[in-house]
């Protein structure tokens, strides 16, 4: 911000009062009082009146500073410069007034303007710090999901070759605890490559491999693999697949797709509920009027339903709509995370339709074959 003036400015009067008011002010006197008058600045250099009022013989001053010269002739000269004295020092003292409101208003914006000017720095700081910060926290991710799953391949791949025989007879309670352990180590594979997925996503590495797939056949194949685990609870699931399925994309983030909306479906619909399955053609995003642009997976469950604060959420990663909902039926929030990025990574849309205590319908759709992938 640049200097303006200060109150430890010289005076001059020509910047206080404007030439307008100082003629009008000569002109009112000379007419009231029959005389000649003419104001100078402090030097002597004219700024209003007739050059025939005289030589200039009269100093003001004001708070101990020169102001102005007056000169004043005829009858009622006197009077004259005593009124001219008396109205110019009203003048300035208003002036003055005014550029005391001025400069310590400028004073307060500087003020204001160097706290924004720091505050913007640490802000940046902070920033800057935050962005350091989630990129070691990607990386820290990263390298502990790989060094994760190394050990955890090794203790799959020997309990498989025990269950299979290889190291000696297996007894039937043995066959039970080494499907258990073998069931465990898959949950936990699943969920060491969903957390180094989602650090993939958060470093904008994210790579699809593209190849024609029918939508449905692969979604028939995962609905075949979620029906013992639902058929144990009771739980019916129907699938319904009609008309074009065809997208072009990558089978297994799309299988991905699938089993999250399936397994959320299953998880937490009640015993002996329902799980509706559909794969149609319809727009690409609601609200849009072309009813052939994508094919849709639609899945709906009879579960618990989704209050209106957390549907904003649910996307987000390691996002759970209620704590209890984790303890409950287990999940680490970052299904739907990846949903959603591999079907935006498509060029589709996913959102979900849902009333709490009610059950939800998430709907996710893919372009048809015919148009554009953007990965």
């Amino acid at each position: 911000m640049t200097r303006g003036r200060t109150l430890d400015d010289p005076i001059e009067l020509a910047r206080l009062v404007p030439a307008e008011e100082l003629g009008e002010l000569v002109t009112s006197i000379e007419v009231a009082l029959g005389c000649r008058l003419a104001i100078s600045d402090r030097r002597g250099a004219p700024l209003a009146g007739a050059v025939d009022a005289g030589a200039a013989q009269h100093d003001i001053d004001h708070e101990g500073e020169p102001l102005a010269k007056l000169a004043a002739s005829g009858a009622n000269a006197d009077a004259a410069i005593a009124l001219a004295r008396e109205t110019l020092g009203l003048l300035v003292h208003h002036a003055r007034a005014r550029d005391l409101a001025a400069a310590t208003h400028e004073a307060a914006m500087q003020v204001t303007f160097g706290e924004l000017t720091e505050h913007n720095q640490r802000l940046q700081r902070a920033v800057a710090r935050l962005e350091e910060l989630d990129r070691l926290k990607s990386n820290f991710l990263a390298t502990m999901s790989h060094e994760l799953r190394t050990p955890l391949t090794s203790v799959i791949g020997y309990a498989e070759m025990m269950a299979e025989g290889l190291a000696g007879t297996v007894t039937p309670e043995q066959r039970e605890y080494l499907t258990t352990i073998l069931g465990k180590a898959d949950q936990l594979l699943g969920l060491i490559t969903s957390v180094l997925e989602v650090s993939s996503l958060e470093s904008g590495q994210l790579a699809l491999e593209r190849s024609q797939l029918s939508l449905a056949d692969v979604v028939a194949s995962e609905v075949a693999t979620f029906q013992p685990q639902a058929g144990r609870r009771g739980i019916a699931i129907n699938l319904e697949a009609k008309g074009e399925s065809v997208v072009i994309g990558d089978r297994r983030k799309i299988r991905q797709v699938v089993s999250s909306l399936l397994s959320n479906a299953v998880k937490f619909s009640p015993d002996r509920g329902k799980v509706g399955v559909e794969v149609r053609p319809g727009p690409l995003a609601p609200g849009e009027a072309d009813p052939t642009a994508a094919v849709q997976l639609v899945v709906t469950d009879s579960g618990i339903g989704i209050t209106r604060e957390a549907v904003a959420k649910i996307f987000e990663p390691f996002y759970q709509a209620d704590s209890s909902s984790t303890r409950a039926f287990g999940g680490t929030g970052l299904g739907l995370t990846l949903a959603k990025a591999y079907v935006e990574a498509h060029g589709g849309r996913i959102w979900v339709d849902t009333v709490p205590g009610a059950g939800s319908t998430f709907v996710a759709t893919f372009p048809i074959r015919d148009q554009e992938l953007r990965a």
